[in-house]
């Protein structure tokens, strides 16, 4: 069931007003579910829109300063900079803690990879006009590039016989009916 967010506030409200216990059977939803929801709004982190949150790498190591100071909690820390979750709070200290501002300065980010990272991430060796040259000696990169070739050619031979015998034996069974 997708909540909107006057809902949330709602349920929020029927929190303060009845507990727990009344609140989430009102709404047919988990005892879990809805103490989340009100976690989140105590933590400020209930918001109209779903969007990700980026935050600037000065901004992480503020907040990672922050916690290591040691006078705020990672809840206090949290609300008092607008951070939706705590665990956020805690990771950016743990990568603090562990290699510095520079950890900070290069996480990698979450996610699947942009099509651009991606095509420069493969490789550049053009099959086609290194397979028709007639060379003497190849670079490392193109070695690899026509062992990759190799064996996805043969894993396409083996794919296409057992689909062929599979075919066949299908139709033997269906005239054999």
């Amino acid at each position: 069931m997708k909540l909107t967010y006057e809902e949330k506030l709602q349920i929020v409200e029927d929190h303060k007003s009845y507990g727990t216990a009344y609140t989430y059977r009102k709404w047919g939803l988990s005892k879990r579910y809805v103490k989340y929801i009100v976690s989140k709004a105590r933590n400020n982190a209930l918001s109209s829109n779903n969007k990700q949150t980026n935050y600037s790498v000065e901004f992480k190591i503020m907040v990672a300063k922050a916690y290591a100071e040691g006078r705020r909690s990672f809840e206090e820390i949290a609300q008092l900079y607008g951070i939706k979750n705590l665990s956020t709070v805690k990771s950016w200290y743990d990568i603090y803690q562990s290699k510095g501002e520079e950890g900070l300065r290069n996480m990698k980010k979450a996610g699947r990879q942009k099509k651009d990272e991606v095509k420069a991430n493969k490789n550049k060796v053009n099959l086609d006009s290194l397979l028709s040259s007639d060379k003497e000696e190849y670079t490392k990169e193109e070695i690899k590039a026509l062992k990759e070739e190799l064996l996805r050619l043969r894993c396409h031979e083996e794919f296409s016989k057992k689909f062929e015998a599979l075919a066949q034996d299908y139709l033997r069974k269906k005239n054999n009916k």
